[in-house]
């Protein structure tokens, strides 16, 4: 899945990953995660089953400075909602949980958050809410517990780029959430790309464009490459060249 391996090449980096979480989680969560002990997983949890829906990224970091945490990054690659979410993330938490009793680390508290692109409006409730004919009596029978949504579909363009400040980020997440719309994401490249001047010298910013542009390329059938690549050699000239390059070796493929 393209989109999936675009999110997992930016989202691997913990430094990426610290600036998403710092422009989405709630404060109070926020204040008490330690971003610089952000350390991630190679392990998967996601089981055949749930391999149709999700992707996952996993890191492990401190809470208050002491107690261990999971903050697990489920992307959902449909691209359209799921239903019942919880029996998914229920599933998911309990390979997670019994993976963690395997290795004498007994249960760490897991913070689940979905990452979702898709055009059509994600319905959030609670696991209870599912449940019809719920009573204070029957209520300590249904398992409650929640998850995070990061639903770009919410968001402005210019909220986007208000929230997160680092760049390869915030470029990442404009891209994602105007990925269905050709049209606008090609007449959008000059604000989407406007600060990776900055990024273009350093390797990280080589890997970036890379991924981005392999994945855009690849993605959009509609995409003007010769435009594209004109347009971002006026807002950065390195990544231009490496837009350029991307071009020619998918055309010596056939694209």
């Amino acid at each position: 899945n393209p989109h999936d391996k675009y999110f997992k090449e930016i989202f691997s980096r913990k430094e990426e990953t610290a600036a998403l979480l710092k422009g989405m989680l709630p404060v109070e969560l926020k204040k008490n995660i330690d971003f610089d002990a952000l350390k991630p997983l190679k392990d998967t949890y996601v089981d055949e089953e749930l391999k149709e829906s999700f992707s996952d990224l996993v890191y492990v970091t401190k809470y208050r400075g002491k107690t261990e945490i999971m903050i697990t990054l489920l992307f959902e690659h449909k691209s359209r909602p799921v239903d019942y979410p919880h029996l998914q993330l229920l599933r998911y938490l309990l390979r997670l949980w019994e993976a963690g009793i395997k290795q004498k680390k007994g249960l760490t508290p897991v913070i689940p958050i979905i990452f979702y692109h898709g055009k059509e409006p994600w319905k959030e409730q609670r696991f209870e809410d599912y449940f019809e004919g719920i009573d204070n009596t029957l209520q300590p029978f249904i398992p409650s517990f929640d998850y995070l949504l990061n639903d770009l579909s919410r968001y402005s363009d210019e909220e986007i780029t208000g929230r997160y400040t680092d760049i390869i980020t915030r470029t990442a997440l404009l891209i994602f959430k105007n990925i269905f719309d050709e049209a606008s994401l090609q007449k959008k490249f000059p604000y989407i790309f406007y600060h990776t001047r900055e990024i273009e010298n350093s390797e990280t910013g080589e890997k970036f464009f890379v991924a981005t542009f392999t994945y855009l390329f690849n993605f959009v059938e509609k995409i003007d490459i010769n435009t594209v690549t004109k347009t971002i050699k006026t807002i950065t000239e390195k990544g231009g060249d490496i837009a350029m390059t991307i071009a020619a070796q998918l055309e010596r493929k056939g694209r």
